[in-house]
């Protein structure tokens, strides 16, 4: 008898721990799930702020209109600050994409040489990393195709 109820005794504290064990670990997984839609979140917020004046220098250079005012959004302290909290935060290749983008900008900068095509496939792959990047890992689209709706004359570029 003491030996069945040692059984029982064991068999129940197993139960009973696994039921402790399994409380702890959805616990721990609801707190992931929680720091990573919080990332997520902060993700979303760095992108748009990142995005935001060249969003508006692309539409402003469609329209023809002035850009100083944009390229000093993009040369303040606030946007060098929001630069850094990306680079801390973006995904790996998220970053890789802006940074491709920006040695490309530069170098046009220095050899007053403008590649409008290479220009669209850069910003088209950092758009289109961004989706991937919240969430969209799946995504059929390419680059380009993230800039269709903006850009009526897109498909010119492909033809030269």
């Amino acid at each position: 008898m003491d030996i069945w109820e040692l059984l029982v005794g064991l068999f129940v504290g197993l139960l009973g721990g696994g039921g402790i064990v399994g409380i702890w670990y959805k616990s721990r997984l609801d707190e992931l799930r929680e720091t990573k839609e919080r990332l997520n979140t902060e993700r979303r917020n760095v992108y748009a702020k990142l995005m935001d004046p060249y969003i508006l220098l692309f539409a402003k250079i469609v329209r023809g209109e002035k850009t100083d005012e944009v390229i000093q959004q993009i040369l303040s302290d606030d946007y060098r600050r929001s630069m850094f909290e990306f680079t801390l935060l973006g995904s790996d290749e998220v970053v890789k994409a802006y940074t491709d983008m920006m040695e490309h900008f530069y170098k046009v900068e220095e050899s007053g040489q403008q590649d409008t095509k290479k220009t669209m496939d850069l910003w088209g792959n950092l758009r289109l990393q961004i989706r991937k990047d919240l969430g969209n890992k799946d995504t059929k689209l390419l680059g380009l195709d993230m800039l269709k709706s903006e850009i009526k004359d897109l498909y010119k570029l492909n033809k030269g």
